[in-house]
């Protein structure tokens, strides 16, 4: 009887030690998430309202927002296919000692879109309240959120209906950490 509790309790410690170490796992997994982890809980965040629907590749990084890749590691991105939208998402982990250099790029890139881009009115506010955020090596640029169908909205309450939709991705990726 006393052998059979000693491997009971042997068993048991075991299990203890395997959970113990399965959640120093996890806890480093939360502070290295997969960019495609992170672009899933911005969609989740908006639920319908995320209107992105295409995957980018590099060479539409690369080409179309004009994105230096030598800065990237790996990245998940979307935006519309829809022209009239202006919505990216663009979830990237920084290369090895680029991470400032691609937090620079992603806000080189917000200032061209905000200042350079031809932008139909509808969506100036939603442009203005664009952000770039950053933990450690991941980098993200986020322009996303509802559509404001206020008719009569001010400039003021737009970019502030804006700016509460941009904080619903900056906090769905600040919470992936």
């Amino acid at each position: 009887m006393r052998r059979f509790w000693n491997i009971g309790w042997i068993a048991g410690c075991i299990l203890l030690m395997a959970g113990a170490l399965s959640g120093c796992k996890g806890s480093t997994a939360q502070k290295e998430p997969a960019v495609e982890e992170i672009l899933k809980a911005v969609q989740e965040a908006y639920g319908e309202d995320y209107l992105p629907d295409t995957d980018l590749d590099e060479e539409a990084l690369s080409q179309f927002m004009g994105i230096d890749m030598t800065l990237i590691d790996t990245f998940a991105a979307q935006m519309p296919m829809i022209s009239a939208h202006p919505d990216r998402v663009v979830i990237a982990k920084a290369a090895e000692g680029k991470g400032d250099a691609l937090e620079e790029e992603f806000q080189r890139i917000r200032t061209t879109i905000v200042e350079d881009q031809m932008i139909y009115p509808m969506n100036m506010a939603k442009t203005q309240a664009s952000q770039v955020v950053r933990k450690g090596d991941y980098v993200a640029f986020l322009l996303v959120g509802a559509v404001d169908m206020r008719e009569n909205a001010t400039e003021e309450e737009q970019l502030s209906f804006a700016q509460d939709e941009v904080k619903k991705a900056v906090d769905a990726f600040e919470g992936c950490f």
